[in-house]
């Protein structure tokens, strides 16, 4: 795996201690790409800096200073950074401090198999204390090499990151203004589409870097990663991946899911173009019922053909959030009666806390509009068919 190690010890660049002489260790023997960091603060700005890390070396208590003459306040801890940050890479907890049981606890749940707890042994020679920690950041890879292809994904968007902005940056250093205002002069939502050009011409880029897709068909040749349950990781695998949660304050979006009672929940299928223009008046909306939905699941289980979609009438969308954390109901969304029109006073407030992702709110709508959009064509006589069939 590449990346740099962050090296997270207030120590660090305290020479004579046995933090700094381990660091220059590390640094000079340059098997590892390692930064130091001696607080808590420029951990923070780090971590959201640098996507790329392969893991983080973090001590865990980090002295605090008052800033007045013999005033002393508490020793901040790691904890904190640790529940607010979601860390994709090994975080190894180095430390002579004390972390309470509860604590451990909690941040093990957090962290399943990427958080590891080892005694920083001041009295062991830096020879030993470096092949401890060396022997168990490679032992971690080693045995997650699924995490491999993720480290390359982000490196590759890294790059490509930068030689787009360079790109866009040198046609036009008023890109972002340029995309924003016109955007916005057409009634969309600005900031949405600022970023959806963005994300497509990233799509583009990345999806021709060789070291990923290598990457990627090396880790689906892997073995798999045991589960307690292989159909319900399924399951919450593809819920992601079909809706995502949205943050408070994000713009309404085609795609939003609304819940207009316990029963009721409606897609917001208003082109992305129209929603600005027209949230303060009125929306349209494919609706269906949670209770309805069941009893047709139900009805249809022995149907293999079910969640193809091969119906033109209906629509089914697997796993969906009726309810937070639950990952085995479905939503069947019925063309003959699921369009609505929904006036502001009917609509507001209701949107609940996730939307459809593209491609399948744009796979909806097309298949919506395809069932309405039906043309019939008139029959052939019986003498015209035989006749074409001489």
């Amino acid at each position: 795996m590449e990346g740099v190690i962050l090296f997270a010890d207030d120590h660090v660049f305290h020479s004579g201690r046995m933090e700094n002489e381990l660091f220059q260790k590390f640094n000079l023997e340059g098997k590892f790409s390692i930064l130091p960091i001696d607080n808590l603060s420029i951990l923070e700005k780090t971590v959201s800096s640098v996507s790329t890390y392969r893991a983080i070396i973090l001590d865990w208590n980090f002295k605090q200073d008052s800033g007045e003459e013999g005033v002393s306040i508490p020793d901040a801890t790691p904890y904190k950074f640790l529940k607010s940050n979601k860390i994709f890479s090994l975080v190894y907890v180095y430390s002579q401090a004390a972390i309470s049981p509860e604590e451990k606890a909690e941040l093990e749940g957090l962290y399943p198999n990427k958080i590891f707890f080892a005694t920083k042994e001041t009295d062991k020679s830096i020879d030993v204390e470096h092949k401890k920690i060396s022997e168990g950041i490679e032992g971690f890879e080693k045995a997650n090499q699924h995490l491999t292809t993720p480290f390359i994904w982000s490196q590759a968007i890294n790059t490509s990151v930068q030689t787009i902005f360079n790109e866009l940056e040198s046609a036009d250093p008023n890109w972002i203004k340029e995309i924003y205002s016109t955007a916005k002069a057409d009634g969309s939502e600005p900031n949405a589409v600022v970023i959806g050009v963005f994300q497509n011409l990233l799509n583009e880029s990345i999806i021709q870097n060789g070291s990923l897709t290598k990457s990627l068909a090396d880790s689906a040749a892997l073995a798999d990663v045991p589960v307690a349950s292989k159909e319900e990781s399924s399951a919450k695998l593809y819920n992601r991946i079909y809706y995502t949660q949205l943050l408070i304050g994000a713009p309404i979006m085609t795609g939003d899911i609304f819940k207009f009672s316990e029963d009721e929940f409606a897609i917001l299928i208003t082109p992305e173009c129209d929603v600005n223009a027209k949230k303060e008046t009125t929306l349209e909306f494919l609706k269906f019922s949670k209770t309805a939905s069941a009893a047709f699941i139900t009805r249809k289980k022995k149907d293999d053909e079910l969640f193809n979609n091969k119906v033109q009438s209906r629509h089914i969308l697997p796993s969906f959030p009726f309810i937070a954390k639950s990952y085995n109901l479905s939503a069947f969304i019925d063309f003959e009666t699921a369009f609505v029109v929904k006036v502001k006073s009917e609509f507001e407030n209701k949107r609940s806390d996730y939307k459809l992702n593209s491609p399948y709110i744009f796979q909806l709508r097309q298949r919506y509009l395809a069932y309405i959009g039906r043309v019939g064509v008139p029959a052939i006589p019986p003498s015209l068919k035989a006749f074409n069939l001489k």
